[in-house]
Protein backbone atom coordinates (compact mmCIF):
# COMPACT_ATOMS: atom_id res chain seq x y z
CA UNK A 1 0.00 0.00 0.00
CA UNK A 2 1.43 2.94 -1.09
CA UNK A 3 0.97 6.47 1.19
CA UNK A 4 3.32 8.53 -0.76
CA UNK A 5 1.88 9.26 -3.92
CA UNK A 6 -0.98 8.58 -5.86
CA UNK A 7 -2.55 5.04 -5.84
CA UNK A 8 -1.11 3.06 -8.66
CA UNK A 9 -4.27 1.81 -9.85
CA UNK A 10 -7.99 1.34 -10.18
CA UNK A 11 -7.76 -1.55 -7.27
CA UNK A 12 -6.05 0.57 -4.71
CA UNK A 13 -7.64 3.56 -5.46
CA UNK A 14 -11.45 1.93 -5.08
CA UNK A 15 -9.66 0.04 -1.82
CA UNK A 16 -8.80 3.50 -0.65
CA UNK A 17 -12.52 4.93 -1.24
CA UNK A 18 -14.33 1.87 -0.08
CA UNK A 19 -12.10 2.11 3.18
CA UNK A 20 -10.79 -1.64 2.24
CA UNK A 21 -7.20 -0.71 2.86
CA UNK A 22 -5.84 -0.25 6.25
CA UNK A 23 -4.72 3.49 5.96
CA UNK A 24 -3.54 4.08 9.47
CA UNK A 25 -1.29 0.76 9.50
CA UNK A 26 0.22 2.06 6.05
CA UNK A 27 1.08 5.43 7.36
CA UNK A 28 2.43 4.33 10.84
CA UNK A 29 4.77 1.46 8.79
CA UNK A 30 5.77 3.55 5.34
CA UNK A 31 6.24 6.28 6.33
CA UNK A 32 9.87 5.73 8.30
CA UNK A 33 11.36 3.92 5.30
CA UNK A 34 10.48 6.85 2.92
CA UNK A 35 11.65 9.42 4.97
CA UNK A 36 15.03 7.77 6.36
CA UNK A 37 15.60 6.45 2.86
CA UNK A 38 15.71 10.09 1.37
CA UNK A 39 17.79 11.38 4.18
CA UNK A 40 20.28 8.45 3.70
CA UNK A 41 20.60 8.85 0.17
CA UNK A 42 21.79 12.51 0.84
CA UNK A 43 24.09 11.89 3.37
CA UNK A 44 26.13 9.17 1.37
CA UNK A 45 26.08 10.92 -1.92
CA UNK A 46 23.52 8.89 -4.02
CA UNK A 47 21.69 11.91 -5.02
CA UNK A 48 25.02 13.88 -5.82
CA UNK A 49 26.53 10.93 -8.17
CA UNK A 50 22.94 10.72 -9.93
CA UNK A 51 23.03 14.08 -10.83
CA UNK A 52 26.25 13.27 -12.87
CA UNK A 53 24.86 10.48 -14.82
CA UNK A 54 22.43 7.84 -14.17
CA UNK A 55 23.81 4.85 -12.84
CA UNK A 56 22.79 1.06 -11.83
CA UNK A 57 22.63 0.25 -8.04
CA UNK A 58 26.18 -1.70 -8.63
CA UNK A 59 27.63 1.50 -9.70
CA UNK A 60 26.51 3.45 -7.03
CA UNK A 61 27.64 0.70 -4.31
CA UNK A 62 31.23 0.49 -5.75
CA UNK A 63 31.62 4.48 -6.37
CA UNK A 64 30.58 4.83 -3.35
CA UNK A 65 31.56 2.31 -1.04
CA UNK A 66 28.00 1.16 -0.50
CA UNK A 67 26.26 -2.20 -0.49
CA UNK A 68 25.06 -3.30 -3.81
CA UNK A 69 21.85 -5.01 -2.33
CA UNK A 70 20.89 -2.47 0.10
CA UNK A 71 21.73 0.45 -2.42
CA UNK A 72 19.20 -1.16 -4.51
CA UNK A 73 16.15 -1.19 -2.33
CA UNK A 74 17.04 2.03 -1.33
CA UNK A 75 16.78 2.98 -5.02
CA UNK A 76 13.60 1.32 -5.45
CA UNK A 77 11.43 3.12 -2.73
CA UNK A 78 12.86 6.58 -4.11
CA UNK A 79 11.30 5.70 -7.20
CA UNK A 80 8.10 4.62 -5.73
CA UNK A 81 7.95 7.92 -4.30
CA UNK A 82 8.58 9.57 -7.86
CA UNK A 83 12.02 11.60 -7.10
CA UNK A 84 13.78 8.97 -9.13
CA UNK A 85 12.90 6.40 -12.03
CA UNK A 86 14.58 3.08 -13.56
CA UNK A 87 15.95 4.06 -17.25
CA UNK A 88 17.83 1.86 -19.55
CA UNK A 89 20.14 -1.31 -18.49
CA UNK A 90 18.79 -0.87 -15.06
CA UNK A 91 20.46 2.31 -14.11
CA UNK A 92 18.68 5.23 -12.09
CA UNK A 93 18.11 8.57 -12.79
CA UNK A 94 16.55 11.76 -11.03
CA UNK A 95 13.18 12.62 -12.55
CA UNK A 96 13.43 16.62 -14.20
CA UNK A 97 10.94 17.60 -11.32
CA UNK A 98 13.38 16.07 -8.38
CA UNK A 99 16.63 17.46 -10.99
CA UNK A 100 14.86 21.43 -9.19
CA UNK A 101 15.35 20.63 -5.56
CA UNK A 102 18.40 18.01 -5.26
CA UNK A 103 20.90 19.51 -8.09
CA UNK A 104 23.28 21.83 -6.02
CA UNK A 105 23.56 23.80 -8.86
CA UNK A 106 20.22 24.76 -8.43
CA UNK A 107 18.83 28.23 -6.84
CA UNK A 108 16.36 26.05 -5.44
CA UNK A 109 18.33 22.77 -4.25
CA UNK A 110 17.56 21.42 -0.33
CA UNK A 111 19.79 19.00 -0.05
CA UNK A 112 21.02 20.26 3.50
CA UNK A 113 17.94 20.65 4.87
CA UNK A 114 16.80 17.10 3.51
CA UNK A 115 20.40 15.91 5.11
CA UNK A 116 19.42 17.66 8.78
CA UNK A 117 16.03 16.21 9.10
CA UNK A 118 18.36 12.50 9.73
CA UNK A 119 18.57 14.47 13.09
CA UNK A 120 14.97 14.54 13.55
CA UNK A 121 14.62 10.56 14.02
CA UNK A 122 16.53 10.58 17.58
CA UNK A 123 14.23 13.78 18.47
CA UNK A 124 11.21 11.92 16.91
CA UNK A 125 11.62 9.07 19.55
CA UNK A 126 11.08 11.27 22.16
CA UNK A 127 7.38 11.99 21.32
CA UNK A 128 6.27 9.14 23.98
CA UNK A 129 8.11 11.07 26.32
CA UNK A 130 6.73 14.37 25.52
CA UNK A 131 2.60 12.68 25.53
CA UNK A 132 3.28 11.19 28.73
CA UNK A 133 5.23 13.44 30.94
CA UNK A 134 5.88 16.65 28.63
CA UNK A 135 9.45 15.96 28.73
CA UNK A 136 10.43 18.02 25.69
CA UNK A 137 13.79 18.15 23.35
CA UNK A 138 15.94 21.33 23.16
CA UNK A 139 17.32 21.19 19.48
CA UNK A 140 19.40 24.47 20.11
CA UNK A 141 21.72 23.16 22.83
CA UNK A 142 24.67 21.77 20.78
CA UNK A 143 28.09 22.70 21.24
CA UNK A 144 29.48 25.64 19.03
CA UNK A 145 31.38 23.59 17.13
CA UNK A 146 28.85 20.50 16.77
CA UNK A 147 28.27 19.73 12.95
CA UNK A 148 24.68 19.77 13.87
CA UNK A 149 25.11 23.77 13.18
CA UNK A 150 26.10 22.92 9.65
CA UNK A 151 23.13 20.90 7.72
CA UNK A 152 20.92 23.08 10.02
CA UNK A 153 21.62 25.98 9.11
CA UNK A 154 22.23 25.88 5.69
CA UNK A 155 19.30 23.86 5.52
CA UNK A 156 17.47 26.42 7.00
CA UNK A 157 19.01 28.73 4.21
CA UNK A 158 18.16 27.01 1.17
CA UNK A 159 14.28 26.83 2.37
CA UNK A 160 14.62 30.68 2.85
CA UNK A 161 16.41 31.48 -0.48
CA UNK A 162 12.53 30.20 -1.86
CA UNK A 163 10.23 32.95 -0.25
CA UNK A 164 13.00 35.60 0.63
CA UNK A 165 12.43 38.28 -2.18
CA UNK A 166 8.03 38.33 -1.40
CA UNK A 167 9.29 38.51 2.77
CA UNK A 168 11.62 41.45 2.22
CA UNK A 169 8.71 43.44 -0.03
CA UNK A 170 6.27 42.66 2.67
CA UNK A 171 8.40 43.87 5.62
CA UNK A 172 8.00 47.63 4.12
CA UNK A 173 11.15 49.29 5.44
CA UNK A 174 10.86 53.18 4.52
CA UNK A 175 13.00 54.09 1.40
CA UNK A 176 15.33 56.00 3.85
CA UNK A 177 16.11 52.59 6.52
CA UNK A 178 20.26 52.36 7.04
CA UNK A 179 20.02 49.74 10.15
CA UNK A 180 18.13 46.49 9.98
CA UNK A 181 18.51 44.11 13.28
CA UNK A 182 17.83 40.48 12.51
CA UNK A 183 17.17 38.56 15.86
CA UNK A 184 18.30 35.35 15.58
CA UNK A 185 18.39 34.99 12.10
CA UNK A 186 21.36 32.54 11.47
CA UNK A 187 21.59 32.12 7.78
CA UNK A 188 20.80 36.02 7.03
CA UNK A 189 19.12 35.12 3.76
CA UNK A 190 16.61 37.62 5.04
CA UNK A 191 18.79 40.33 5.59
CA UNK A 192 20.27 39.67 2.57
CA UNK A 193 17.10 40.19 0.85
CA UNK A 194 16.29 43.11 2.25
CA UNK A 195 19.43 44.75 1.45
CA UNK A 196 19.54 43.93 -2.24
CA UNK A 197 15.82 45.68 -1.92
CA UNK A 198 17.45 48.72 -0.01
CA UNK A 199 20.86 49.99 -1.20
CA UNK A 200 21.53 52.11 1.86
CA UNK A 201 21.04 49.28 4.20
CA UNK A 202 23.24 46.95 6.46
CA UNK A 203 22.11 44.83 8.89
CA UNK A 204 23.01 43.18 12.81
CA UNK A 205 22.25 39.71 12.76
CA UNK A 206 22.14 38.49 16.67
CA UNK A 207 22.36 34.58 16.99
CA UNK A 208 24.20 31.97 18.93
CA UNK A 209 28.28 31.23 18.19
CA UNK A 210 27.26 27.77 15.93
CA UNK A 211 24.81 29.68 14.03
CA UNK A 212 26.83 32.74 13.34
CA UNK A 213 29.79 30.68 12.54
CA UNK A 214 27.83 28.93 9.72
CA UNK A 215 25.60 31.90 8.81
CA UNK A 216 29.66 33.88 8.12
CA UNK A 217 30.19 31.24 5.20
CA UNK A 218 27.25 32.24 3.73
CA UNK A 219 27.35 35.54 3.77
CA UNK A 220 31.10 35.81 2.39
CA UNK A 221 29.64 33.09 -0.42
CA UNK A 222 26.91 35.70 -1.53
CA UNK A 223 29.47 38.69 -1.24
CA UNK A 224 27.44 40.46 1.57
CA UNK A 225 29.74 40.50 4.72
CA UNK A 226 30.29 44.24 4.72
CA UNK A 227 26.20 44.97 5.17
CA UNK A 228 25.48 42.02 7.07
CA UNK A 229 27.64 41.02 10.08
CA UNK A 230 26.40 38.23 13.21
CA UNK A 231 26.74 39.71 16.81
CA UNK A 232 27.21 36.30 18.83
CA UNK A 233 24.71 36.33 22.26
CA UNK A 234 21.38 35.41 23.18
CA UNK A 235 19.44 37.06 22.31
CA UNK A 236 17.99 37.43 25.51
CA UNK A 237 21.31 39.42 26.58
CA UNK A 238 23.20 40.39 23.97
CA UNK A 239 23.65 44.15 23.04
CA UNK A 240 20.79 44.65 20.40
CA UNK A 241 22.16 48.05 19.32
CA UNK A 242 19.85 50.61 17.64
CA UNK A 243 18.34 52.76 17.09
CA UNK A 244 16.99 50.37 14.01
CA UNK A 245 14.78 51.25 11.22
CA UNK A 246 13.61 48.11 11.31
CA UNK A 247 13.57 44.27 12.79
CA UNK A 248 12.70 40.77 12.19
CA UNK A 249 11.60 37.92 14.32
CA UNK A 250 11.32 35.10 12.28
CA UNK A 251 10.57 31.43 13.15
CA UNK A 252 11.60 31.86 16.91
CA UNK A 253 8.60 33.09 18.55
CA UNK A 254 7.64 28.87 18.33
CA UNK A 255 10.38 27.73 20.52
CA UNK A 256 9.32 30.70 23.32
CA UNK A 257 7.07 30.73 25.84
CA UNK A 258 4.15 33.97 26.61
CA UNK A 259 6.40 35.84 28.98
CA UNK A 260 9.53 34.96 27.25
CA UNK A 261 7.67 36.79 23.79
CA UNK A 262 6.91 39.42 25.53
CA UNK A 263 9.80 39.73 27.18
CA UNK A 264 11.75 39.83 23.59
CA UNK A 265 9.50 42.11 22.23
CA UNK A 266 10.27 44.78 24.45
CA UNK A 267 13.42 44.19 23.71
CA UNK A 268 13.94 45.03 20.75
CA UNK A 269 11.13 48.04 21.06
CA UNK A 270 13.65 49.48 23.06
CA UNK A 271 16.21 48.98 19.81
CA UNK A 272 13.63 50.33 17.33
CA UNK A 273 13.23 54.10 16.11
CA UNK A 274 9.52 55.60 16.76
CA UNK A 275 7.54 54.18 13.54
CA UNK A 276 10.39 51.23 12.35
CA UNK A 277 8.11 48.17 11.68
CA UNK A 278 8.83 44.84 14.16
CA UNK A 279 8.65 41.47 11.61
CA UNK A 280 7.17 38.76 13.23
CA UNK A 281 7.44 35.80 10.53
CA UNK A 282 5.81 32.46 11.92
CA UNK A 283 3.41 29.10 11.33
CA UNK A 284 0.26 30.67 13.43
CA UNK A 285 -2.25 28.27 14.82
CA UNK A 286 -5.50 27.70 13.42
CA UNK A 287 -8.37 29.74 14.90
CA UNK A 288 -10.28 27.54 17.91
CA UNK A 289 -12.84 25.20 16.77
CA UNK A 290 -11.14 24.83 12.75
CA UNK A 291 -10.26 21.22 11.53
CA UNK A 292 -6.52 20.88 11.89
CA UNK A 293 -4.63 20.29 8.42
CA UNK A 294 -0.89 19.37 7.55
CA UNK A 295 0.66 21.93 9.67
CA UNK A 296 -0.66 20.35 13.09
CA UNK A 297 2.82 18.28 12.38
CA UNK A 298 4.91 20.88 12.43
CA UNK A 299 3.01 22.84 15.56
CA UNK A 300 3.78 18.94 17.38
CA UNK A 301 7.08 19.28 15.99
CA UNK A 302 7.86 23.04 17.70
CA UNK A 303 6.34 21.61 21.19
CA UNK A 304 8.86 18.33 20.71
CA UNK A 305 11.68 20.82 20.25
CA UNK A 306 11.35 23.58 22.30
CA UNK A 307 7.87 22.65 24.98
CA UNK A 308 6.56 25.99 23.64
CA UNK A 309 3.86 25.97 20.86
CA UNK A 310 2.33 27.37 17.79
CA UNK A 311 0.26 30.71 19.02
CA UNK A 312 -2.76 32.27 17.00
CA UNK A 313 -2.43 35.65 15.71
CA UNK A 314 -4.39 37.27 18.50
CA UNK A 315 -2.17 35.82 20.95
CA UNK A 316 0.88 37.25 19.01
CA UNK A 317 -0.57 40.54 18.56
CA UNK A 318 -1.63 40.91 21.83
CA UNK A 319 2.46 40.84 23.30
CA UNK A 320 3.47 43.09 20.38
CA UNK A 321 0.66 45.26 21.58
CA UNK A 322 1.96 45.10 25.09
CA UNK A 323 5.29 45.74 24.65
CA UNK A 324 5.08 48.99 22.86
CA UNK A 325 3.68 48.27 19.21
CA UNK A 326 0.68 49.63 17.61
CA UNK A 327 -1.95 47.00 16.42
CA UNK A 328 0.16 44.81 13.94
CA UNK A 329 -0.94 44.07 10.08
CA UNK A 330 -0.95 40.54 8.75
CA UNK A 331 0.62 39.75 5.79
CA UNK A 332 0.53 35.83 4.00
CA UNK A 333 2.22 35.02 1.11
CA UNK A 334 2.27 32.77 -2.03
CA UNK A 335 5.78 30.96 -1.20
CA UNK A 336 4.59 30.39 2.12
CA UNK A 337 1.47 29.38 2.62
CA UNK A 338 1.33 27.85 5.77
CA UNK A 339 2.70 30.85 7.17
CA UNK A 340 2.21 34.36 7.74
CA UNK A 341 4.16 37.75 8.92
CA UNK A 342 3.03 40.00 11.20
CA UNK A 343 3.96 43.90 10.81
CA UNK A 344 4.05 46.17 14.17
CA UNK A 345 5.47 49.64 14.11
CA UNK A 346 7.12 50.96 17.37
CA UNK A 347 4.42 53.55 19.07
Amino acid sequence: MRIVAKPDNLTERVGLLANLMPVAAGESMFGMPLARSLQVAQRTGIFAALIERPQSADELAEQLDLSPVATKLLLDVIVSAGHLRLGSEGRYEITSRARRWLDPASERYVGDFIEDNFHYWEWWQRLEDLVRGGAAVEMHDRPDDDPYWRTYIRGQYQLARLSSAEVAKAVGLSDSASSLLDVAGGHGEFSMALCRRHPELSATIIDLPGSARIGREILAEAGMSDRVQHREGDMFEADLGGPHDGALCFNIVHHLTAEQATRLFTRIRAALRPGAPLCVLELYARPEGERPDSSAMLGLFFHLTSGAATYSVPEVSGWLEASGFAAPTRKTFRTLPNLALLRAEAA
